[in-house]
């Protein structure tokens, strides 16, 4: 198997998290007089994380038993049990006292209390101040998109339902349609009947359900199948161009494609632009997409840019995304992580704990 186990659970990836505000200083030491407008990336070393600069050096020495990366001027950090937040000066802004945890996503939090084994987990979300917008209640809840709203899952009767809460806690369950997904481009796909279509941040249809598979919006362009016919449409419904393959959400002006169980990508036209030869591919995020290899050349991760140039090597087992301009990618050989920017610079390298 030879998988990792990060010390982070992995569903604080899907999270995101906080509440309550002081200034009490952090538990990790500053090393190094800080910029405080600087770049700070989180590291690992003998089980404990801290923070480094994109020099390398360290600034807040390893104390934390996790430290995630900075995000609206919070990082999540525990101290071994719950979850808190902290800024950049290492000072406590959210003391620890969630089960989960995720990064800020604009201006708010999801956070969970409850106990993982019992399952007695529940989600809220709080706002940067740390003020408890909607208490803890949801059985799960994503990170509100830029239309302020999150998708959410709740009991009702007997069956768990999807539906969506807004920044004023205000919560909708639809009566004659299923949620399918969180908004995106304006719209949220559902289903109605058995055919999809999407639903506009009103939750008033905006195009009918008529497709028998589709998919999310990315730059305003999304995928639709009907009467044995694939198609790439817009936000108003309207067919942009026939293709060949089902593909995924465009970012930066490309989608990835399956074709004989390899994946490339097509632009906006349906145009095949990087032809497929990688085992899987990843959305493009600011300019670079994760790739794996085929299989029989390793299945090792890299990254390529938007001509389909290899950037990054493919020499990883595990990869993030470019959601910043910083990664952690990994290796199961050696057990090392190593901390890359999107020249593929290591910027720092360690042993990765596991349990």
């Amino acid at each position: 198997m030879g998988k990792r186990v990060l010390k982070t659970f992995c569903l604080l990836i899907i999270i995101l998290a906080l509440g309550a505000c002081s200034q009490k200083p952090g538990t990790g030491e500053a090393v190094l007089p800080q910029d405080f407008d600087e770049i700070i990336l989180p590291f690992e070393a003998d089980g404990k994380w801290g923070y480094i600069n994109t020099k390398g050096e360290t600034v807040i020495e390893p104390a934390y038993a996790y430290a995630g990366y900075f995000s609206d001027g919070l990082a999540i950090v525990s101290d071994g049990g719950l979850y808190g937040y902290i800024n950049n000066r290492n000072q406590t802004v959210i003391p620890p006292k969630y089960t989960g945890a995720g990064e800020f996503a604009n201006g708010y939090a999801v956070v969970c209390t409850g106990d993982w084994q019992s399952g007695t987990v529940l989600w809220g979300f709080i706002d940067i101040t740390g003020k408890e917008v909607v208490t803890p209640q949801f059985l799960y809840m994503e990170g509100f998109t830029p239309e302020g709203r999150a998708l959410i899952w709740l009991q009702r009767g007997d069956e768990v339902v999807n539906g969506f809460v807004n920044t004023r806690g205000e919560v909708f369950i639809p009566d004659n349609y299923e949620i399918c997904s969180g908004f995106s481009d304006g719209l949220a796909l559902i289903r109605q009947n058995g055919l999809f279509g999407y639903i506009n941040t009103d939750y008033d249809i905006a195009i009918p359900p008529q497709y028998e598979f589709a998919g999310d919006f990315g730059e305003g362009v999304a995928y639709g199948e009907k009467d044995g016919s694939k198609y790439m449409i817009d936000r108003s419904g309207g067919i942009l161009a026939t293709v060949d393959y089902a593909f995924g959400s465009f970012s930066d002006g490309l989608a990835s494609f399956r074709k004989d169980n390899l994946y490339g990508y097509i632009n906006k036209e349906g145009e095949v632009v990087i032809e497929p030869r990688f085992a899987w591919a990843k959305d493009f995020c600011n300019g670079l997409a994760a790739v794996q290899t085929k299989m029989e050349s390793g299945g090792k991760w890299g990254f390529i840019n938007t001509s389909g140039e290899m950037v990054i090597d493919a020499v990883y087992d595990e990869v993030e995304d470019f959601s910043k301009d910083y990664i952690r990618a990994y290796r199961y050989d050696n057990l090392k992580y190593y901390i890359l920017d999107k020249t593929g610079r290591m910027i720092h390298s360690g042993q990765y704990g596991i349990e």
